[in-house]
């Protein structure tokens, strides 16, 4: 072979690589990465190099912030209720990473404190958290990393499709403490249709649900939370939730919260609620 076309070959080769995205994770600032544009809420978020400083004012984002390996990069206060501005402002980041929130008033005036950039990770169905991976692997400088994180997502949900091919949907119940259920607009009702489920109580509904209301709704599965302290021996004791089928036959289920947060956990979460939901197409 030449070496003209030795060198066509390698360059053809080199190419079909970097397409797949099998190259070595960036180490610094390069030419080809930055500067870098992403989207938060509704405006563009322009970055010339990866954030060296990060502060984090939720728990979901910073476990993202953490799988990406940029762990040892989170500076200030832990995520709270509230957000401590004059800690923030002594941690001097240079990116704040929120979840979207509208409290739009508290991350303009953490920005203007600190002069950093302000991220706002959407998260209200798996293809937002997997964007928001997406985006925090670019303005971390660990896009490589990224994409594993959402191949690793995007393989629970292909076995969960697998496995629920040619299996009808169930109707449920999420209970997330006191009757409170979860809305079809957020991650876990995006979860639960994955899932094969339809969520009951998923409509426009703020606050608990009436239990005669539930009684109508007759779930065929009822999930609560795992922080919500809820039993089937506390339902049985109720004299209405004890009328409900999926009490009466024991579809009673339990679900880890933190696998229904907008974390790189999402994949796990899904799995776990399809085989609740289904548990013969997982023997």
């Amino acid at each position: 072979m030449g070496r003209v076309a030795f060198a066509l070959t390698a360059l053809v080769v080199l190419l079909a690589t970097s397409a797949c995205g099998e190259r070595s994770e960036p180490t610094g600032v390069t030419v080809s990465l930055y500067p870098v544009t992403v989207q938060s809420a509704d405006r563009p978020l322009v970055v010339t190099h990866p954030a060296r400083r990060i502060a984090v004012l939720d728990a979901p984002t910073g476990s993202i912030v953490r799988a990406l390996g940029a762990g040892g990069r989170i500076v200030g206060p832990p995520p709270a209720n509230r957000i401590d501005f004059a800690a923030l402002r002594r941690s001097h980041p240079d990116l704040i990473v929120a979840a979207e929130t509208p409290d739009e008033q508290s991350l303009s005036r953490a920005a203007s404190l600190t002069h950093a950039d302000v991220y706002t990770a959407p998260g209200d169905s798996i293809r937002q958290v997997e964007r928001a991976i997406t985006q925090l692997g670019l303005l971390t400088g660990r896009p490589v990393a990224a994409r594993a994180l959402v191949r690793r997502i995007e393989s629970r949900r292909e076995t969960v499709a697998a496995r629920l091919a040619n299996i009808p949907g169930v109707t449920v119940f999420v209970d997330t403490g006191f009757f409170t259920p979860v809305s079809d607009q957020s991650l876990a009702g995006d979860m639960i249709r994955e899932a094969h489920g339809r969520n009951v109580a998923g409509g426009d509904q703020s606050g608990p649900v009436d239990l005669d209301e539930l009684l109508d709704l007759d779930p065929d599965v009822y999930l609560a939370t795992s922080d919500s302290m809820l039993t089937l021996a506390d339902l049985k004791r109720n004299r209405k939730t004890r009328k409900l089928r999926a009490v009466r036959q024991g579809r009673f289920r339990i679900v880890d919260v933190g696998l229904l947060q907008a974390g790189p956990r999402v994949g796990d979460g899904l799995v776990q609620l399809a085989r609740l939901l289904h548990p013969n197409a997982f023997r």
